[in-house]
């Protein structure tokens, strides 16, 4: 999709996340003493000043356009690097840093969820074209590690009108850390 000419490309949105990653991964780890906690502290609030003035409007054709560009800055997502994509299905690589850990050292239940509907996404949009997320169900059955690539496997299942159900599963190797399946509803057409 085209981006408004005044907006970074997708390369530097992604770099800015990665950065963004790696500083949220120091930060949730961190053992600094106070005034190095401070003097990050300030710097952050340095970079948000210099970035504030550039937000978009949100809720635009504009700003679809820009969060589908922009989507390797989406630091709430964890990095997901494309292995292939054809025939309704979709295989990615997901490594979760320690931002996403849990209390135990593991990844965070809520972040493999999250994790699931941002790759559903996507192999959903070039099937079946803007869609929100209906339903999504996640089964864990083991411990998802931090700091180590996981592999992230979906297939469409079933399409019915404006419906489309999509399932998968992560792996660590040859282990089984979930299962998800999810429902989806594409965006009727503007009347």
């Amino acid at each position: 999709m085209p981006m408004h000419p005044t907006s970074p490309d997708s390369t530097s949105l992604a770099g800015l996340g990665t950065a963004l990653r790696r500083l949220q991964d120091a930060a949730t780890t961190t053992s600094a003493p106070a005034e190095v906690v401070h003097e990050a502290a300030a710097a952050m609030e340095g970079i948000t000043a210099l970035l504030a003035p550039f937000a978009g409007e949100l809720g635009t054709e504009h700003d679809f356009e820009h969060y589908v560009a922009s989507s390797g800055a989406h630091t709430l997502n964890p990095e997901l690097t494309l292995i292939r994509l054809d025939s309704g299905e979709l295989e990615m690589s997901v490594r979760f840093g320690r931002y996403y850990r849990n209390a135990f050292g593991y990844v965070n239940g809520g972040a493999i969820a999250l994790m699931f509907d941002t790759a559903i996404a996507h192999l959903a949009f070039p099937e079946h074209g803007r869609a929100y997320t209906a339903s999504l169900s996640v089964d864990y059955r083991s411990l998802a590690p931090v700091e180590t690539e996981l592999r992230v496997a979906l297939a469409v299942q079933s399409r019915e009108g404006r419906k489309m159900t999509i399932a998968g599963a992560l792996r660590h190797g040859d282990i089984l850390v979930a299962e998800v399946r999810s429902l989806l509803i594409a965006v009727r057409p503007p009347a």
